[in-house]
C-alpha cells in the first residue's frame, strides 16, 4: 500500500547549471572592469606622456626662442656668443670676445636637449624651403612633377590653383569655379596652408601620395616672403626652385658646410647649376621666420611652430604661431644619432 504522502521527487542536475550561469556572470563583469581599468590606465599614461612631452617642448620653444631674439644670427646660423654688428659698433665688448660662438643651424640640424629626458629640436629657415605663393611657372612645373602629377594635368592644376586663390568668380582656360566643383569650393583667397592645395579641383588624385608625404615638411606657404636662402635651403628646395641635380644639390649642400655662400655666384659655382637669379630677390640672408619641430625618445608626439622675428636693436621682438601637436603611432621615436648638443646663451 502506497504512503499517503509521498516525498517529492528531487529534481537531479538543476544547481549545477544555476552556479555555472552565475559564475559566467560573474567573470564576464570582472573581465569587463578589468578591460575598463586597463583602457582608463592607458588613457591616463598617454595623457601624462602627452603632458610631459609638451612641457618639455615649451621648454625648448622657449630656450631656442631666447637665443633667436637676443643673438647675431648670420646667413645659415643663430652664432650664440658671437659679437653683434651693434656691439661693435657702439665698442661695447658684449660678447666679441668669444672667437669660436657655438652655432645653431638653421638648415633642418638636429640638436639634443636634455630635459626630463632627450628632446630632438631641429630648426630650419622658411626662406631655405619652398614657398608655395612664390613659384614661378617653371618652379610650379617641377614642384608639381616631383609630386607625381602627369605631364598632361600639370598646366590645368596649375590654372586650377589661381582659380582657387583669386577674389573672382571667372574661371581660366582649364581652369576651374565655383560652379565646378560638388563637395566644395574655391577659397577664392591666399592658401593658408600648403595641405589646403589639395583642395584644389582634381589635385589630391593627381598626386602621388608618398611623394607628398616625402615632400610636405619642405612646403610652406607666405605670400609676405618672396626671397630664398642658398644656405640653409634643403636637397629638395634647390631641385625644384634651381632645377639642381641631386648631385648638384648635395654639392653645393657640401660647400656650403666650409663656407656660407656670400652671392648667388658662389652656389652656381660650386653646383654647376645653370639659372638666372633675380636681380631684385637676395638669396644669402634668413628670412628671420624659422620652422621649428621638436621630438623625444620616448614617444611619437611632434610639435611643431614658426618663429618669427621683429627687426630690432640689440634683441628683436618675436611671436610664435602656425603651431601644432602631432601623433603618429607607428613612427619611431626621435633619433639622436646625428644631433648635436643644444647650445645655451654664454652667462
Amino acid at each position: 500500500m502506497a504512503p499517503a504522502n509521498p516525498a517529492p521527487r528531487r529534481r537531479e542536475g538543476f544547481a549545477l547549471p544555476a552556479v555555472l550561469t552565475v559564475a559566467g556572470v560573474v567573470t564576464l563583469i570582472f573581465l569587463v572592469a578589468i578591460t575598463a581599468l586597463a583602457s582608463m590606465t592607458a588613457e591616463a599614461g598617454s595623457a601624462r606622456a602627452r603632458v610631459r612631452f609638451l612641457q618639455n617642448a615649451l621648454t625648448a620653444e622657449a630656450n631656442l626662442s631666447l637665443l633667436a631674439s637676443t643673438e647675431p644670427i648670420r646667413s645659415s646660423a643663430i652664432a650664440v656668443g658671437a659679437p653683434r654688428i651693434l656691439d661693435v659698433l657702439s665698442g661695447a665688448e658684449g660678447n666679441a670676445s668669444s672667437l669660436d660662438p657655438a652655432v645653431i643651424r638653421l638648415d633642418g640640424h638636429p640638436y639634443s636637449i636634455e630635459l626630463t629626458g632627450q628632446v630632438v629640436l631641429k630648426v630650419q629657415d622658411q626662406a631655405g624651403l619652398i614657398n608655395i605663393a612664390a613659384l614661378t611657372e617653371d618652379q610650379h612645373t617641377r614642384l608639381l612633377q616631383n609630386l607625381g602629377v602627369q605631364n598632361a594635368d600639370i598646366p590645368v592644376l596649375r590654372m586650377r590653383y589661381f582659380d582657387y586663390i583669386d577674389s573672382d568668380d571667372l574661371s581660366r582656360f582649364d581652369g576651374a569655379e565655383q560652379r565646378d566643383y560638388l563637395d566644395t569650393a574655391p577659397a577664392n583667397r591666399p592658401l593658408k596652408t600648403p595641405s589646403e592645395w589639395l583642395s584644389i579641383l582634381g589635385a589630391r588624385k593627381s598626386v602621388d601620395p608618398k611623394k607628398w608625404r616625402a615632400l610636405r615638411s619642405n612646403l610652406v606657404v607666405d605670400h609676405t616672403l618672396l626671397n630664398s636662402n642658398i644656405n640653409t635651403a634643403t636637397k629638395e628646395t634647390l631641385q625644384i626652385l634651381f632645377g639642381a641635380s641631386e648631385e648638384q644639390s648635395i654639392s653645393a649642400i657640401d660647400a656650403r658646410s666650409d663656407l656660407a655662400f656670400t652671392s648667388f655666384s658662389d652656389f652656381l659655382a660650386a653646383s654647376g647649376v645653370s639659372y638666372t637669379p633675380d636681380d631684385e630677390r637676395s638669396y644669402v640672408f634668413p628670412s628671420g621666420r624659422m620652422i621649428f619641430t621638436i621630438q623625444d625618445t620616448r614617444s611619437a608626439w611632434t610639435y611643431r611652430g614658426r618663429l618669427i622675428l621683429t627687426p630690432g636693436g640689440l634683441e628683436q621682438p618675436f611671436w610664435i604661431d602656425q603651431t601644432e601637436l602631432t601623433e603618429a603611432p607607428r613612427r619611431a621615436v626621435a633619433d639622436t644619432s646625428n644631433a648635436t648638443r643644444f647650445p645655451y646663451a654664454p652667462r
